[in-house]
């Protein structure tokens, strides 16, 4: 009688252990495998490039037009639609230089909401030329611009001036350093 225990003990352990190995297979089989966490980027000799974003509000835009054949723009090179001047970073009156302009050239500007010029609607410009060099239009806007319109000519004057100055928010990145 005491073997017969004995037995239907060993079977019910034997049977349970079996049922918790089922369990604890099904368990682990359905668990979404675990990967390693990725190891950073292996160093291939590059610098990473950090930029701080910048921006301004209701600052002064306007249009401007160049004669034909004019000097370059004050980065060196010729203008073109889509590219903006704007104030030195120190007025000339005060010992600045017209080549080193509040924002430094071929940074790109993104307008907040498009401007129309010349049947594009442009959502961002590039600095190229400096103007207003003493501050003299637009003292309360350190961060006014003046959109490049195209060559002189009647059609793009008038386009210049029906233009006006309009009140515009935008931001643009840099270097951090």
């Amino acid at each position: 009688m005491l073997r017969r225990y004995v037995n239907s003990i060993a079977v019910v352990v034997i049977s349970m252990l079996l049922v918790l190995g089922f369990i604890l297979y099904l368990y682990y089989a359905t668990q979404p495998s675990r990967k390693p966490a990725p190891s950073p980027p292996k160093q291939t000799g590059q610098k990473l490039n950090w930029y701080m974003q910048f921006s301004t509000k209701q600052q002064k835009s306007t249009a401007y037009t160049e004669e034909p054949g004019a000097p370059l723009a004050a980065n060196g090179k010729p203008y073109y639609i889509g590219g903006v001047a704007v104030h030195p970073r120190i007025p000339l009156q005060d010992g600045g230089k017209a080549t080193i302009p509040i924002l430094p050239f071929g940074t790109i500007i993104y307008l907040d909401k498009p401007i129309p010029v010349q049947g594009r609607e442009l959502s961002s410009m590039t600095v190229i030329d400096t103007g207003d060099v003493n501050y003299g239009l637009w003292p309360s806007h350190p961060y006014w611009f003046d959109i490049y319109w195209g060559s002189s000519n009647y059609y793009n004057n008038q386009a210049a001036r029906s233009y006006g100055s309009h009140l515009v928010n935008y931001h643009w990145y840099e270097p951090w350093n």
